[in-house]
């Protein structure tokens, strides 16, 4: 129902007059006949409308709610049943089981990739939102090609696109469930930044007692070559190559690599576990490993497994890339080589249980493997770059790169960047929080070249920063401080309540005369020891601020989508 026959609805029913409705809203009546003759319709978000919710609900005497008014009103103009935020989550969730960004749905509803971005990250709203909800369910309907993505959207979705017969039927289901799911969808994003924000190296070497392991170095007693059948054997056989890695003399690198599907061996109680316990002792005695991940899978079950890695990843010790290409959908393969052994097997997908699994210590076996899973390295590109305080020059490097790009610029912050901070005010933290003075003088140089370089992209990109919305309370229970990690200082230096607004002022000051720059503060933002600077189309840097500072550069594809579609969820 249209929202001017919705609202004639509304006063036949009420059996008041349009002047009636007018003085219980504080609409005027002229307002009122062109909202009636549908000459006019007000936002969904509009304070009008919810006035003209108020009034209908003072009307009916209680019989109607103003919330239960302003739904269906809102409903009627947008084709939407559910608020902005959640149609947007499911938005969100839809292209990712697509698989597309923003530059695929951009072509395809012939709009600028730029508005799609803003679309999904709030800043704007689609001026006929009925037409776009249309226009992407007719596009996912259409890419519907595939198994795969039928089986995604099915999912979804649900029980209406799996009984429609065509791609009309099709596209009605979906741009339904795009406008009626209550539910947000669960965004593997946010779930992966939300352990990465609350993790912590210490704690984490402290519960597993990393600190007292003692690297073992009696041999384990394994044959030259073990040849493993079925589930139970290679997991065994997985945990064989993994104590045989620890007990060898060899300090050479670990490469490796597996798309087995892992849901039979995470069933077994004991097998993670000792899983990670082998991976700990390998990091304990100091090996590099380069991980091959298996990301031709969907994102969410994608981003599940790299949270798995959270706590291998923070050590600085493991590198992980992934094969780009199509998706090999008959066979599975593992290979796994450390300095003096090596674990291969392979199986037809779904028959891991008729595999057969070999763990080899025989050299020139061993040496054939290791060149084998090189060149599998030279094939592969970074999932991540992962930059710790060891490798300090490599982050100054990435930077430089990052500034010579001309994109758009999204920057999710707990803290304003430093680069903006007045120095009257950066000496008085300093002062008052008795930072040591060779810490003040790196701390001075940082700011003004963080200065310098928000400035030149400021003249040139188009920079949406968002901050939280703290109350004094939430601020007292969790002070931000300054945002260092580019300096990998761990200690904070933190904000008093006062120089925090003060800071925010002058941020707004800063960014001022740059007509392309926004400030976005509100309470959706769920980190506080996490940044996330997203450069749109090219990649994404997430900085931890401690435990310990670290640094990840995302290049992958479908994560900088899904980082760019990204919207943070209120905090706890």
């Amino acid at each position: 129902m249209d929202f001017s026959d919705l609202l004639n609805r509304y006063i036949t029913e009420l059996d008041c007059s349009a002047k009636d409705l007018a003085e219980a809203s504080g609409i005027s009546a002229a307002a009122i006949s062109r909202y009636r003759a549908g000459e006019r319709t007000p936002d969904p978000d509009s304070k009008q409308l919810r006035m003209l919710a108020n009034g209908i609900a003072a009307l009916s005497a209680g019989s109607l709610s103003e919330q239960a008014v302003h739904e269906e009103l809102a409903a009627s103009i947008s084709g939407i049943s559910i608020d902005y935020d959640t149609f947007l989550s499911n938005l969100s969730a839809l292209l990712e089981a697509l698989s597309v960004n923003n530059i695929e749905v951009a072509r395809a509803l012939s709009f600028d990739p730029s508005y799609i971005s803003r679309i999904l990250t709030r800043q704007r709203r689609p001026a006929d939102l009925r037409a776009f909800v249309a226009g992407v369910a007719q596009f996912a309907a259409r890419r519907c090609t595939e198994d795969e993505t039928r089986l995604a959207l099915k999912s979804l979705v649900g029980g209406g696109f799996d009984s429609a017969s065509d791609e009309d039927a099709q596209s009605q289901a979906i741009a339904t469930w795009l406008g009626t799911n209550y539910a947000p969808m669960h965004d593997p994003i946010s779930s992966f930044l939300k352990k990465l924000d609350e993790f912590d190296l210490d704690d984490f070497i402290r519960a597993i007692h990393f600190d007292e392991m003692k690297v073992p170095t009696t041999p384990i007693q394994l044959p030259t070559t073990k040849t493993y059948t079925g589930i139970r054997e290679m997991m065994e056989c997985e945990i064989d190559f993994l104590k045989a890695a620890v007990l060898s003399k060899s300090s050479a690198s670990v490469i490796m690599y597996s798309d087995m599907p892992l849901e039979e061996m995470a069933a077994d109680s004991e097998f993670p576990k000792k899983w990670m316990y082998g991976m700990a002792m390998m990091l304990k005695k100091g090996l590099r490993l380069h991980m091959i991940h298996d990301t031709n899978r969907p994102l969410p079950e994608m981003m599940l497994g790299l949270e798995g890695w959270i706590p291998m990843y923070m050590t600085g010790q493991i590198s992980p890339y992934y094969f780009t290409g199509a998706d090999n959908s008959v066979f599975n393969h593992i290979l796994k080589v450390a300095g003096t052994v090596a674990m291969q097997g392979e199986a037809i997908a779904d028959h891991q249980g008729e595999g057969r699994y070999v763990l080899t210590k025989n050299r020139d076996e061993v040496r054939y493997y290791r060149k084998r899973a090189e060149r599998m390295l030279d094939h592969a590109s970074p999932l991540m770059r992962i930059i710790t305080a060891a490798d300090a020059d490599k982050l100054q490097l990435f930077l430089k790169e990052c500034m010579e790009l001309r994109c758009r610029r999204r920057v999710i912050m707990s803290a304003p960047p430093i680069g903006s901070i007045p120095t009257g005010l950066l000496e008085r933290m300093l002062e008052r929080n008795e930072v040591a003075e060779a810490e003040r003088g790196a701390i001075r140089a940082f700011a003004a070249q963080r200065a310098d370089e928000l400035t030149d992209l400021l003249a040139h990109d188009e920079i949406r920063f968002e901050f939280p919305s703290l109350t004094r309370a939430e601020f007292d229970a969790y002070p931000p401080a300054l945002d260092l990690s580019g300096l990998f200082i761990e200690e904070a230096v933190p904000y008093s309540y006062d120089e925090y607004l003060e800071h925010l002022t002058a941020l707004k000051s800063f960014i001022a005369p740059y007509e392309r720059s926004a400030l976005v503060i509100d309470n959706n933002q769920a980190f506080r020891n996490v940044q996330i600077a997203i450069c749109e189309g090219h990649h994404v840097l997430v900085s931890k601020n401690k435990g310990p500072v670290i640094h990840f550069v995302i290049e992958h594809p479908a994560m900088v989508s899904a980082f760019e579609r990204f919207i943070a969820t209120v905090r706890d």
